[in-house]
């Protein structure tokens, strides 16, 4: 009988033991080493070092993201140790004590330090309510002792010692309470900013259990690299202009933020302009069979046609900046790398680089590069009486730049915020660099030359508009001048431009824009003028 219960016994005991985990899993934390930012995404390297025995080793590896994309997890070891098998987790539960930042584990000190005073508050606010009722108890036994032989000056004397003591205590305690006021406050903001900062660093973290052989006992180190969405990088630039007679400095810059859970401390950083491709495959046409709709078809043809701000002519006399060397600059460029391959351009920064986990963006200068630019003035009165400072590049694909925002120095004095766009189609790159108020421009219209007329069942109006411009700088500029006429869209409208009295640089009919394009010399003044008429049906309301 005993026999048999001891068998029994070994067997729920076996069971036990199968069903907890494994004894001897070693638990090790990863560290982030790499990181290449894409404009969505990051692809993380981790490093783990770990001592395994010889043949088959359990191994949990913590430090983890928990944003991963499981497909693009490989796992690399040294000494010849094999990855029998893994599996990917997240252990919404606890994270590395080196994972949590030195903000939190300072409020969480703070917290603690705090709730001490107020339990050595709350213990001396117990003790003097103690010694309240035992004064309370005493004065009534001294005066109920009073019948029993006390004289009336030692009443007197106990009653006076009584005051002043319970006295003494109450003060203490109005003191102790507002201290515990201030410290309960105290503590409620603690808690609100632990609150605000675990909320930043999400205590969920990824972790990887490890079957690995091992053919001796050796140590090994574990290499985890993966694929997450939780970080990225945008483009911006510095455009530094001294004058216009100068080249133009183009600094590349960078935004990199990442809340993968973790803060990447002293990492190799590298930027690309790719992002990992998500099952997308390249498209194929069908067939496109042609039947009639039930309704028109209307196009705005002002919206599929372009425009441009300037125009290579023949007859334009370009001015070759100067070349003159900038500075040479100075900085993190000096230790960035750019190559260009086939899918998209990358920026290797050999210094190691700290990326908080909390979304916090960190600025990186790229690179500095310098181009010959020819700087224009710009200004459209119908739209807007400003002139503008335009830089025009040509070759400007050869600079490899990116699309983003820019803010633009002008003469060692911040002028505002332009746009890159790396995607435009033109020949030139034309950068907006402010605008200029020493060129005065007016638009006005003539009302002597612009008339209305009948012609039998027709209206003819014409519209003439005088634009006067003026140089009031001290030297030589290059002018761009646009105005607009309309365009019909019916046999029934007639808009004719009169070119005896409208003289222009360059007429774009197909969306009725001219422009003149001159240059000024300090001081000079020119007039420009455009007319126009248009003919439509009485009966017809137009938008002129």
């Amino acid at each position: 009988m005993r026999a048999k219960s001891f068998f029994i016994g070994m067997l729920l005991l076996s069971a036990i033991v199968q069903g907890l985990p494994a004894q001897n899993e070693k638990t090790v934390t990863s560290k982030v080493t790499e990181a290449t930012v894409f404009f969505k995404g990051a692809e993380l390297t981790h490093t783990a070092s770990v001592l395994l025995e010889k043949g088959k080793n359990e191994v949990c590896v913590e430090g983890l993201s928990p944003v991963v994309d499981v497909n693009s997890l490989k796992i690399k070891t040294t000494n010849n140790v094999a990855v029998a098998s893994f599996d990917f987790s997240i252990d919404y539960l606890s994270k590395p004590e080196e994972q949590i930042s030195a903000k939190l584990k300072n409020l969480k000190d703070s917290i603690k330090t705090h709730k001490t005073e107020l339990e050595k508050i709350n213990i001396n606010l117990k003790i003097n309510a103690e010694l309240l009722t035992q004064l309370q108890k005493s004065i009534s036994k001294s005066t109920s002792g009073s019948e029993k032989g006390l004289t009336l000056d030692e009443l007197m004397r106990t009653m006076d010692f009584y005051k002043s003591k319970s006295e003494q205590i109450e003060i203490q305690q109005l003191k102790l309470n507002d201290q515990k006021v201030e410290l309960e406050k105290i503590l409620q903001k603690l808690q609100a900013q632990i609150d605000r900062e675990n909320s930043k660093d999400n205590n969920t973290s990824g972790v990887i259990h490890l079957t690995l052989m091992a053919p001796i006992a050796a140590n090994c180190t574990v290499t985890i690299t993966y694929f997450t969405a939780s970080a990225g990088w945008i483009p911006y630039f510095d455009l530094t202009v001294i004058s216009t007679d100068r080249p133009i400095a183009i600094s590349q810059k960078s935004r990199v933020y990442q809340t993968t859970g973790f803060d990447w401390d002293k990492v190799k950083l590298t930027l690309s302009t790719g992002t990992p491709s998500s099952g997308k495959i390249a498209p194929l046409f069908s067939a496109w069979f042609l039947k009639e709709q039930s309704f028109p078809v209307f196009r705005n043809r002002e919206i599929l046609t372009q425009n441009s701000f300037s125009y290579d002519l023949k007859e334009s006399i370009i001015i070759e900046p100067e070349e003159v060397p900038l500075p040479a600059p100075t900085g993190v460029d000096d230790f960035v790398t750019e190559s260009d391959n086939v899918l998209n351009i990358v920026y290797a920064i050999d210094l190691p680089y700290s990326i908080p986990g909390n979304g916090k963006a960190q600025n990186i200068e790229l690179q500095t590069k310098e181009t010959k630019a020819e700087y224009k003035y710009y200004c459209v009165p119908k739209l807007d009486n400003s002139t503008y400072v335009l830089a025009e590049i040509s070759d400007w694909e050869k600079l490899e730049l990116l699309s983003g925002n820019a803010n633009v120095t002008f003469d060692g004095v911040y002028i505002g915020a332009t746009c890159i766009d790396a995607n435009s189609t033109h020949e030139k790159l034309s950068l907006t660099l402010g605008t200029d108020d020493r060129i005065s421009v007016k638009r006005e219209k003539m009302q002597d030359f612009s008339v209305t007329k009948f012609l039998g069942n027709d209206v003819q109006q014409t519209f003439t508009y005088k634009i006067t411009v003026k140089n009031n700088q001290n030297r030589k500029i290059k002018m761009v001048l646009k105005d607009q006429y309309p365009i019909s869209t019916q046999k029934k409208i007639e808009v004719t431009l009169l070119k005896e009295t409208t003289r222009w640089t360059v007429n774009k009919e197909e969306v009725g824009v001219i422009t003149w394009e001159e240059d000024f010399e300090a001081g000079e003044t020119k007039t420009y003028q455009l007319s126009y008429s248009v003919k439509y049906p009485k009966e017809m309301r137009l938008n002129l």
